[in-house]
C-alpha cells in the first residue's frame, strides 16, 4: 500500500465501506476528490461511479457468497476520461472469527502487457500471411517477450517448447530434459492453494494442448532450487485451418501477494486469541466483583437485621417510656434501614441474576386485582406529597402467571419514581390494559407521572446499572441508579419487555408488557394472600425508604 505500485483498498463488510486506500487505487477509479483523507468512510458506490449492477458489483457479491478470493485478469475499462485500460484485480476476504469483516482490493495497471499482448497477436497473423517478415517479427516478438514482467512460454501442437522468456527461466527448474511442457513434472510439484497436488493432466499447459482456454490458475510450485506462487493462464493458438499450432502459457510471481494475505491471516489469528484472553481475564475479574459484592451485601444484611429487630423490641417493651422525640428518632433509624435494605436486596438480586441462581416462581393470579391493591397500599405517601393517585382497568378481571413478588417489586419501584419526582398538587395514574403485540396477547400496565421528564440522551441510560438522570440528588429524590435495571432485569425474566416515554418538564409514561399465559404446574386462580399480609407493608417501607416527607 504505501509503495503505491498497485492499487490496494479495504472495505468493511458487509457495507462496504473504505476503512483504508492508497493514491493508486483512487487514480484507477478516477476519484474526483484526488486525495486519500475524503475516501474514508465512503461506500464503494461513492467511490465507483456507477457501481451498482457492474461486472464489479456481481464478482463482489459473489466472493461475499462463496467466501473465496476472486482474480480477474486483465479487465477492459472504457468508462475513464483517460481512455481504454486493462487491470487485474483481486477480491481476497479477510476473516474474524470465522466471518468475513473486511475485503482487500487490488488493481495492477496492465495496459501495458495487454496492448503487447495484442501486438504479439497480430503480428503472428501477419507472420502467417507474409513468410518473408518471418524472421523480422520472430525477432521483435522475443524482444518484446523477453522483456515482459510476466513469465511466457510459447510451445508447438506437441507441448514442445519453442521460447521461453526470461521470466519464465527465472522460475522454473532449468535441467537438460526440459524439452516439453510435461518434462517439468519430472522435477517439480504442483499444489493448488488447498494443497492438494496437480495431476499432469491438470496442469494449465496440458489442458491448453487439448484446445482449453485456461486463465488465472493459481498454483504452489515446488521445484529443486525454489518454493513460489504463481498465476498461470494458458491458451491455444489455431491457424486459419482451426488447427492448433501454438500453446502460450502466461504466469507471474504472485508470492508476496500470498505471503503478505498469510501474514495477514496470522496476525488476525494473534488478535483473536489476545482478545479471547482479555475476554476471559475480564470474565474473572467481573466474576470476582459480584462475589465482592455477594459477601458485603451478606454481611451488611446481618446488622441491619439486628437493628431491626432492636427498634420493633424497643417500640413493644418501651412504647409507654418513649417520648415523641425518641419515638422520631426509632423512626428516623427505622427508615434510613430500610433504605440501606433496599440497596443490599438490590445488590443481591443483580448478583443473583449474574450468576444465573435466580428464579422466577409464577402463580396463577388475577393481575387486575393485584395491581389495583399495590396501587391503593401506596395511596397514604402520594397525599402526604399532595399528589392524586389513580387506578384505571379496562380489564374487570384477568388471571395469568405472574411472580408476584417480583411484580410487586417492579410496580412499587414506577410508583416511588413516579412520586419522588412529581412536584406537589400533581398526579400519578396506573392503567391497565390489554394489547397485541406481534400477534401476542399482551397485558399492558402504564405508570404516568407528571414529573420532572428524562432527556431524550438519558432514556437507554437510566435501565443500565447505576443509571440515574443526574448525579446531583436532593434530599426529595434520593438513589443510587439501581432500581430501575433491577426492575428491567425482573420484567425481562418473567417474559415481558419495558418502554418509556419522557418529555423534560412534563412527565413519564413507563410502560410493561408482560405474556398472557397460565401456569401449568399451579393453578391458583386467586390473589394470594400474601399481598395483604406483612409481605406488602415490608416492601412499601423499604421501597419507599428513600423519599422524605
Amino acid at each position: 500500500m504505501i509503495d503505491n505500485i498497485v492499487g490496494v483498498a479495504i472495505y468493511s463488510v458487509p457495507d462496504l465501506i473504505m476503512v483504508k486506500v492508497n493514491q493508486k487505487y483512487l487514480d484507477f477509479h478516477d476519484f474526483p476528490y484526488n486525495q486519500m483523507e475524503t475516501s474514508i468512510g465512503l461506500s464503494i458506490r461513492e467511490i465507483v461511479t456507477g457501481y451498482t449492477g457492474t461486472e464489479s458489483d456481481a464478482i463482489t457479491r459473489t466472493v461475499l457468497k462463496t467466501q473465496k478470493s476472486s482474480y480477474r485478469k486483465e479487465i477492459k475499462f472504457e468508462r475513464f476520461e483517460r481512455g481504454i485500460t486493462y487491470w487485474d484485480t483481486t477480491r481476497t476476504p479477510i476473516f474474524e472469527s470465522g466471518k468475513i469483516k473486511y475485503m482487500l482490493l487490488t488493481t495492477s495497471d496492465v495496459t501495458e502487457r495487454v496492448l503487447k499482448n495484442q501486438r504479439i497477436e497480430r503480428q503472428n497473423k501477419v507472420i502467417e500471411q507474409q513468410k518473408e517478415q518471418l524472421e523480422q517479427k520472430n525477432t521483435q516478438l522475443n524482444g518484446i517477450l523477453e522483456n515482459l514482467s510476466e513469465g511466457v512460454i510459447l510451445s508447438d501442437h506437441e507441448g514442445k517448447y519453442i521460447m521461453r522468456n526470461k521470466e519464465a527461466r527465472n522460475l522454473i527448474y532449468q535441467s537438460e530434459e526440459l524439452i516439453d511442457l510435461g518434462d517439468s513434472f519430472n522435477t517439480t510439484k504442483y499444489f493448488d492453494m488447498e494443497g492438494n497436488r496437480i495431476s499432469f493432466e491438470n496442469l494449465p499447459g496440458i489442458r491448453a494442448l487439448k484446445g482449453e482456454i485456461v486463465k488465472n490458475v493459481k498454483m504452489h510450485v515446488i521445484n529443486p532450487e525454489k518454493e513460489y506462487f504463481i498465476n498461470n493462464s494458458a491458451i491455444p493458438i489455431h491457424n486459419t485451418k482451426g488447427e492448433l499450432t501454438t500453446v502460450v502459457s502466461c504466469f507471474h510471481d504472485i508470492t508476496d501477494i500470498i505471503q503478505q494475505s498469510n501474514k495477514i491471516e496470522h496476525q488476525n489469528k494473534e488478535l483473536l486469541i489476545a482478545e479471547k484472553e482479555k475476554n476471559e481475564i475480564l470474565k474473572r475479574e467481573i466474576e470476582m466483583k459480584d462475589e465482592f459484592l455477594s459477601l458485603i451485601s451478606h454481611e451488611f444484611r446481618t446488622p441491619l437485621t439486628v437493628i431491626n429487630s432492636a427498634i420493633q423490641a424497643m417500640e413493644l417493651i418501651c412504647k409507654n417510656e418513649l417520648s415523641d422525640k425518641a419515638k422520631g428518632f426509632l423512626n428516623k433509624i427505622r427508615q434510613n434501614s430500610n433504605r440501606q435494605l433496599k440497596l443490599v436486596n438490590n445488590l443481591l438480586d443483580i448478583t443473583r441474576m449474574n450468576a444465573g441462581h435466580f428464579k422466577i416462581n409464577k402463580t396463577n393470579i388475577d393481575i387486575v386485582l393485584f395491581t389495583r391493591s399495590i396501587a391503593e397500599s401506596i395511596t397514604i405517601f402520594a397525599e402526604q406529597k399532595r399528589i392524586k393517585l389513580s387506578f384505571s382497568s379496562t380489564l374487570k378481571k384477568k388471571i395469568m402467571g405472574v411472580d408476584d413478588e417480583k411484580y410487586e417489586r417492579i410496580l412499587l419501584n414506577l410508583l416511588s419514581n413516579a412520586i419522588k419526582f412529581t412536584p406537589e398538587g400533581q398526579s400519578v395514574t396506573v392503567k391497565l390494559f390489554q394489547k397485541i403485540v406481534n400477534g401476542k396477547r399482551m397485558v399492558c400496565i402504564q405508570v404516568k407521572d407528571n414529573g420532572i421528564g428524562i432527556p431524550d440522551e438519558k432514556k437507554e441510560l437510566i435501565f443500565e446499572r447505576f443509571g440515574q438522570v443526574d448525579t446531583y440528588r436532593t434530599r426529595q429524590a434520593e438513589g443510587t441508579g439501581i432500581g430501575l435495571h433491577l426492575v428491567k432485569m425482573f420484567v425481562e425474566v418473567m417474559g415481558g419487555e419495558i418502554g418509556l416515554e419522557s418529555e423534560v418538564g412534563k412527565g413519564s409514561v413507563f410502560t410493561i408488557l408482560l405474556p398472557i399465559e397460565k401456569v401449568k404446574e399451579i393453578s391458583i386462580e386467586k390473589m394470594p394472600v400474601e399481598i395483604t399480609n406483612q409481605r406488602l407493608i415490608q416492601a412499601k417501607a423499604i421501597e419507599f425508604s428513600d423519599i422524605y416527607f
